[in-house]
């Protein structure tokens, strides 16, 4: 019986250790959120290079970049020899990476969904399930609280959710639709998109549109620097005094969120839900 017993130990071992040899151990992430998961899932040993927009955590910044978004150094990636490429869907960019003979693995992130399912998804591929769930159970957990208040507290507040427009005008203003993980986490914390039936997740909104359809708030999502903040958050919120008949701009409820990670989905989707959950907190608390 202790041979038999020994024996099944030894195997179970052995499939161990080749499961391990067998995930990829040299990785590249081409997405700051893939940065932000593989940290999470303490597999940060593992990767060998980066974007340059991927600077958190802290410790993303000792590995080496390989360009950004629009300039990919290809040979650098491709020097890095890494077993594995994550990144974000771009057809044109995985037939390239392709081509060199790397191997891709994307991942969504649009929405709350596809950012817990890229967490479970990548848990698979890096052999660490049991990680990837108790970060999800963790995430899952903080949104279930944060629904649970709203049901009670019943928040109902329109917003208008700008990931992007022109420096100094309201020009070239782009919105977030329900569609996207913005949204959702505004929703699942009692308030409303101004706009629940654009057709698309990201869309250019005329100042017309916004006249008829009147945010009692706008949340604007722009990355400003901690020792600009104040004078830029300023101009900001001057830029819209462009339309003051807005109910948003009457009552002086524009909000900016300066923190990067509010334009990067992945671990830290929490925080954006505690944030939007406070300031509704403190526009409906009598």
């Amino acid at each position: 019986m202790r041979k038999m017993i020994l024996i099944g130990v030894m195997i179970l071992a052995a499939l161990y250790t080749r499961a391990v040899a067998d995930a990829p151990q040299r990785i590249v992430s081409l997405a700051p959120n893939i940065t932000e998961m593989v940290f999470r899932l303490g597999q940060g040993d593992r990767l060998v290079g980066r974007t340059e927009f991927c600077t958190y955590p802290p410790a993303a910044l000792g590995v080496p970049a390989v360009g950004g978004y629009l300039d990919l150094d290809y040979e650098r990636l491709v020097a890095l020899q890494p077993d594995l490429v994550l990144m974000l869907p771009s057809p044109d960019r995985e037939k390239k990476l392709g081509e060199l003979g790397l191997h891709v693995f994307t991942l969504k992130n649009e929405t709350v969904d596809d950012n817990l399912q890229s967490l479970r998804a990548l848990g698979e591929v890096l052999d660490c399930p049991e990680e990837a769930a108790v970060v999800i159970e963790g995430i899952q957990d903080t949104l279930d609280a944060i629904r649970q208040w709203a049901e009670t507290a019943k928040p109902s507040v329109t917003a208008l959710l700008v990931i992007g427009r022109e420096a100094g005008s309201l020009k070239g203003l782009y919105a977030a639709g329900s569609q996207t993980y913005l949204s959702e986490l505004w929703e699942l914390c009692g308030g409303r998109n101004c706009f629940p039936d654009a057709p698309a997740r990201y869309f250019e909104v005329s100042k017309e549109a916004l006249i008829r359809v009147d945010p009692d708030v706008v949340l604007e999502f722009r990355v400003i620097a901690p020792e600009e903040a104040g004078e830029q958050i300023a101009l900001l919120k001057q830029d819209w005094q462009e339309l003051p008949v807005l109910q948003a701009v009457k009552n002086r409820r524009i909000y900016i969120f300066r923190e990067r990670y509010f334009l990067i989905p992945g671990p830290r989707l929490t925080r954006i839900a505690v944030a939007f959950r406070e300031l509704l907190e403190r526009i409906t608390s009598p």
